[in-house]
């Protein structure tokens, strides 16, 4: 094995290492930096593609009668990029008239030019990362309003997905109509392929037919029934527990302040649900740190003695103070502490200190010291409001990252030794400090001297 420094002295071998408090001896495993770093673990390959909920993809909800509606689909946002269902943003036709291959209901993105006025939804449960496969199916419009012009050529739209290019689409043309309308031309499969940039990164729909072509804003592209693949990201346990990442609150498809998603969630003890993501969350030891100072061995004897060494654990987090998680470390228990306590059937001590009596035995002429190293939990998840709203638009959801001391692990404690560096040797050999005697070797010392 490679000798390892030891804090004040070149490298040299180990002569002997004992796992004092804690699980079996690791020789080699320990490295001297800072407890609130992660352990070091190479990703894990990727997953395979695993589906994703699509709210509302047929847009059939909510439900309504006659040839189509100007009433915004359940979950998705139409308007600025911050809005929550501003009216008048699409059309939906019905089954029928709009053709769809399925009996499916149809969205027809309306505005043209206004990238504000797209057609959006958070895809839920893509991570940042994740390989994104988007399906969905497409067609020009079979509105009355349509000039022959607007549609012979196809019509125009972009789609994105956050973190993804913004990619130019354009259906297959119409001619034909079917009495009043014109006759849809749906081509199904349409694939988006991207890497999500953001957790429950933004799928937007947005109609670049020309003004010309739909001065009324009443002749745009339809789109429907779209489904989602992901192949989520592996795991990184290589983020220190100092530099986990924010916090993230979302209302509907808007992004939110973290305060009023801890504000609604802290409302009530039951007014949301955590729910731990199990593939992003795990047990560790964090990287080994020397307690206290390093015991020198200068005498010609054996020394036995016994040795308190203390530890501390801390918690990890960035939520504000009044959710009662870290990294707030207040003992006071809140609705969202129980919350988390009940998703996760974890119920920590946010901040741990303990002493433990070492019994250290110390050759001659070797050093000693001590290393601990602290059983860590880091918890990934989600709260979301217990009741859901009839639109989704309106619901909470809230995702955050604690890493705090684990409740199944212990930590572990080991006394090192080795054999003293030059410089320690010099140091023992040194003379033994005294004052010189005052008296010549034949004058006899008085009382006085």
């Amino acid at each position: 094995m490679a000798p390892r420094p030891r804090p004040g002295g070149p490298a040299r071998p180990l002569t002997r290492t004992a796992p004092v408090v804690g699980l079996s001896l690791c020789l080699g495993l320990l490295a001297g930096t800072t407890a609130e770093a992660s352990v070091s673990v190479s990703p894990t390959r990727a997953a395979a593609p695993v589906p994703v909920t699509v709210l509302n993809g047929d847009f059939a909800q909510p439900a309504f009668t006659g040839v189509n509606t100007g009433t915004n689909p359940h979950a998705w946002s139409v308007g600025s990029t911050s809005g929550t269902g501003t009216a008048g943003g699409v059309w939906r036709w019905d089954a029928a008239t709009g053709g769809h291959p399925d009996g499916l209901v149809a969205a027809m993105l309306r505005l043209p030019n206004e990238a504000s006025w797209g057609l959006k939804q958070r895809l839920r449960g893509v991570r940042a990362g994740a390989k994104v496969t988007v399906t969905y199916d497409e067609s020009p419009s079979v509105s009355n309003s349509c000039t022959a012009a607007a549609l012979e050529n196809g019509q125009t739209y972009t789609v994105q997905g956050e973190g993804g290019p913004l990619t130019d689409r354009t259906t297959q043309p119409t001619t034909e109509k079917n009495g009043t309308y014109w006759k849809p031309a749906w081509r199904t499969g349409v694939t988006l392929a991207f890497t999500a940039g953001a957790n429950e990164p933004l799928l937007t729909f947005v109609s670049t037919v020309p003004a010309a072509q739909n001065a009324s804003g009443a002749c745009g592209p339809l789109v429907t029934n779209v489904r989602v693949t992901q192949e989520p990201p592996p795991v990184d346990k290589t983020i220190p527990a100092g530099a986990l990442p924010a916090s993230e609150a979302f209302y509907g498809n808007d992004r939110r302040a973290v305060s009023d998603a801890v504000a609604y969630c802290n409302g009530a003890v039951n007014r949301c649900t955590f729910t731990a993501e199990d593939d992003y969350s795990f047990s560790y030891y964090a990287p080994a740190r020397v307690a206290a100072e390093t015991y020198l061995n200068c005498t010609r004897n054996t020394l036995n003695r016994t040795r308190p060494v203390s530890t501390a654990n801390r918690s990890y987090g960035d939520l504000p103070a009044a959710a009662g998680l870290p990294g707030s470390g207040t003992a006071t228990p809140t609705n969202m502490a129980q919350q988390y306590t009940q998703g996760t059937g974890l119920s920590p001590a946010w901040n741990t200190t303990q002493t433990h009596n070492v019994n250290e035995i110390v050759q001659p002429a070797e050093a000693s010291w001590i290393e601990t190293q602290g059983s860590r939990r880091r918890t990934e998840g989600w709260f979301h409001a217990t009741t859901k709203a009839t639109d989704p638009n309106y619901d909470w959801r809230l995702h955050t990252v604690v890493d705090h001391p684990s409740t199944t692990l212990s930590d572990r404690i080991y006394q090192r030794t080795g054999p003293l560096t030059e410089s320690e040797k010099q140091r023992c050999q040194s003379n033994r400090p005294n004052a010189p005697t005052p008296v010549g070797a034949t004058t006899p010392a008085g009382a006085e001297r």
